[in-house]
């Protein structure tokens, strides 16, 4: 019986070429699509699961609270690991990690390295990173040593064995103890260098003064707390902890918290993060893209499956006259949806192995279809199910229910025939288009934002040269950047610890003494600059005036600071900021100016307090502002001089806007995402409504015929054929603007600095929906409305 199920359905869709197409190819499109954004979600959600022992880590956060200002800071100070282990037995392993950027060297090869991190020797008891070769109890813990991951070991030892020899890092040696394997890509941090924290506590190292200061949040640090051990009994005692270690503190409030190693990457929005955090919002908005895509798929088959109910109701009255009971043409119809399912699913599987590699390049991502493990096939199998069922259930069951004795009369009334559920169904799919339109134009519309918006400074042609603090370089600065003047094409040259796109996440503890005699203590970040960087980005001081080496306190005890710090400070005008003494490291400050606010981050975060000060010998980076149309010569140029100036340090260049504008990719990427599936979206959407066109217009043959005879234009037909599907489309317009407008507004509310939600974008996606729905139905019917009428009435 079941064979013979499975004969009938296949005979009615090869039959049925054309509508069989139809869904195939929704189905299989959809199915992709889903699979493809399922993966993706799956990574996403995957971040730091495969440590072993991941329910059981936690990252120590502090927040700082003064009188004025509230520091949500993912980071904490050195001194805080020891500490706890020693408080709290109930911790069974503490882990530091500090970042760093170095100049590595092996023989001939020579390479800036920015994936470095100090670490305790401990990482390897908490974290499930897999030491290949070397003791994971020993190999970080002597002074000088260094574990690296398998592909630097390639890049700088090739087939030569590199455990036991040394790399020089800034000149100094480190023994390799150890070999790990490259990290996933789904670590909310990862490294390709671990040097022993031992090396940073030596005494010169430049770290060793952070070991015994509890104010300078420059460490990450991790616990690992026992197996069912409830980790609220651990953060209501921390409480007494802050107050034990800051009690000459008293203006300043620490409160240490808790965060889960699994929840950092998507739900941690604290300040100086050590890796990269995703979009929970995002995700939202990628699931709800992949129903939509999947149910228009399913509502295709069930709009060609009811509009298909009058050529059907014969064939089930026959069956029923013949003796067939409900049950079996219920599950005749169903074994034909799990077939139409089952084509669609073996091409969409095709299909996502082939996009995999694209999607991967395309999404930054590395994933892949198992379809043998466990959670894949389920997925796969779910899926086959969840469509196969709700693709088939309302024919099944409209279609079974027919009398046979009215079927047979040509009686089928409209309730039964589904005319109104189609109706229905194309109102949800269109309205499903139309938020996806809508999504991906103001998606697309925030990037352009972002990427364009006046930031308050000059991003143009500024070529910046990354050498990490060299102490050469510093020491040659001034001859550097004459010899960088004199090269065709460069204007101006100037130098920083930071630049806006790259800010330095590390902030300097302040006590502000006010005119009034109060006294402020807060963290702010803060800009080490030349004389010349003002005036080369073009931004103006408000109030006071700018460095200048006319005056020889500006090069150490004299500050800048921003609009936003002015705020944030409590000064209630610029005049009454300028004159204030600052208490703070190295030495302290005076504010002599006040400078206009400039976007040194994202625009996804509003302008932050900063401070500016001049203290040779602490920059990082070069700005080279370039005045020329001959950049590549230019650029040829300045390499050259680089290399004679700086003979030990590789010339390491990027353009300040393309630099600015990376850290928008996550953004980059969603946009391009978003943009495709709902071009996917919309043609699945337009399959169903071609075949739906197809299909009354051949019901419909004899009455346009008719219709011609008497008069009846073409233009007129094809008005009366597109009406009907016209007006669902408004209907489904309507509908969808005031869902998308309410999505779209709270994704937006993310971004500090964002669009405005405007009629057009609305009234675009409406258009386009509309163009979409009349093009489609035209094809069908401009063929009709041309021919012939007498052929019309022949073929009736």
């Amino acid at each position: 019986m079941f064979l013979n199920y499975c004969k009938i359905a296949w005979r009615n869709i090869i039959r049925h070429k054309t509508f069989s197409a139809i869904n195939i190819a929704g189905l299989a499109f959809s199915i992709t699509a889903f699979i493809l954004i399922a993966l993706y979600i799956e990574d996403e959600l995957s971040f730091d699961r495969y440590h072993q022992k991941a329910d059981r880590i936690y990252r120590v956060v502090d927040d700082k609270k003064t009188p004025d200002l509230l520091l949500r800071s993912a980071s904490s100070a050195a001194p805080v690991a020891p500490a706890l282990k020693a408080e709290f037995p109930e911790i069974s392993e503490t882990v530091r990690i500090i970042s760093a950027e170095s100049l590595i060297s092996y023989q001939d090869k020579l390479f800036e390295e920015r994936n470095i991190f100090f670490s305790d020797a401990s990482i390897f008891n908490v974290f499930s990173f897999k030491l290949r070769l070397g003791n994971p109890r020993t190999a970080l813990q002597d002074p000088a040593t260094i574990v690296i991951t398998e592909s630097m070991a390639k890049k700088y030892f090739g087939s030569t064995q590199a455990i036991g020899n040394d790399l020089s890092v800034d000149g100094k040696p480190m023994r390799i103890t150890g070999i790990v394997d490259d990290l996933p890509k789904n670590s909310h941090f990862s490294f390709d260098f671990l040097i022993s924290m031992a090396t940073a506590e030596t005494k010169g190292s430049g770290y060793d003064w952070l070991f015994t200061n509890w104010y300078s949040n420059n460490f990450y640090t991790y616990i690992l707390l026992p197996e069912n051990y409830n980790p609220e009994k651990l953060t209501a005692r921390l409480g007494d902890f802050d107050r034990r270690h800051h009690e000459k503190d008293g203006s300043t409030i620490h409160h240490y918290d808790l965060e889960k190693l699994g929840s950092i990457y998507l739900h941690s929005d604290r300040d100086n993060q050590v890796g990269k955090t995703g979009s929970l919002s995002n995700l939202y908005i990628f699931s709800a893209v992949a129903v939509f895509i999947l149910l228009i798929a399913c509502i295709n088959f069930i709009n060609l499956s009811t509009a298909r109910a009058t050529e059907r109701a014969k064939e089930v009255g026959v069956k029923k006259c013949a003796g067939a009971a409900r049950g079996q043409l219920i599950t005749q119809f169903f074994i034909e949806s799990f077939i139409t399912t089952g084509l669609a699913m073996l091409l969409a599987v095709c299909l996502d192995q082939i996009l995999l590699p694209l999607f991967n390049n395309f999404s930054g991502k590395s994933i892949s279809l198992h379809l043998f493990s466990l959670p894949h096939g389920l997925t796969v199998v779910g899926i086959f199910t969840f469509t196969g069922l709700l693709s088939g259930s309302y024919p099944a069951l409209m279609l079974s229910g027919f009398k046979p004795v009215s079927v047979l009369k040509g009686n089928l009334n409209p309730v039964i025939s589904g005319s109104g559920i189609r109706k229905g169904l194309v109102v949800f799919q269109f309205a499903a288009s139309v938020v996806l339109i809508v999504c991906s134009l103001l998606v697309q519309q925030q990037l352009r934002f972002m990427q364009t918006h006046n930031l308050g400074f000059n991003p143009s042609q500024t070529l910046v040269i990354n050498y990490e603090g060299d102490k050469q370089v510093q020491r040659g600065y001034q001859s550097i950047r004459e010899a960088l003047l004199r090269v065709p094409g460069v204007q101006k040259v100037t130098a920083s610890s930071a630049i806006p796109g790259n800010p330095d996440n590390n902030s300097w503890s302040m006590n502000f003494l006010k005119k009034t005699g109060d006294t402020l203590k807060t963290e702010l970040p803060v800009y080490l600059t030349d004389f010349n960087f003002l005036d080369q980005y073009n931004i103006p001081v408000i109030a006071g005036r700018a460095f200048s080496p006319a005056y020889q306190a500006d090069s150490n005890t004299s500050m800048l600071i921003n609009e936003a710090a002015l705020k944030k400070l409590g000064f209630a005008s610029a005049s009454e900021a300028i004159g204030v003494t600052v208490g703070m490291y190295p030495t302290d400050a005076k504010i002599i100016g006040v400078c206009k606010d400039f976007h040194f981050e994202s625009l996804q975060h509003s302008i932050s307090p900063l401070v500016m000060r001049v203290i040779p010998f602490k920059f990082r980076f070069m700005s080279v502002a370039l005045n020329t149309a001959d950049i590549k010569s230019t650029v040829a140029g300045i390499e050259s001089t680089w290399k004679k100036m700086a003979p030990g340090r590789p010339l390491e260049y990027s353009f300040l806007d393309e630099q600015f504008n990376r850290q928008y990719q996550s953004e980059i990427k969603f946009a391009q995402v978003i943009g495709i599936f709902t071009g996917l979206g919309i043609f699945i959407a337009t399959l169903g409504l071609f075949g739906l066109a197809m299909f009354s217009v051949r019901q419909r043959t004899r009455e346009i015929g008719i219709r011609k005879i008497l008069g009846a234009s073409a233009g007129g037909i094809m008005l009366l054929l597109s009406g009907d599907f016209i007006k669902l489309v408004v209907i489904s317009v309507c509908i969808a603007i005031p869902v998308a407008w309410y999505f779209m507004h709270r994704w937006l509310d993310d971004f500090a600095y964002r669009v405005t939600i405007e009629w057009w974008v609305f009234a675009l996606a409406a258009l386009s929906a509309l163009i979409i729905a009349f093009m489609t139905i035209s094809i069908q019917t401009i063929k009709v409305a041309m021919e012939n009428p007498v052929n019309s009435l022949r073929s009736e």
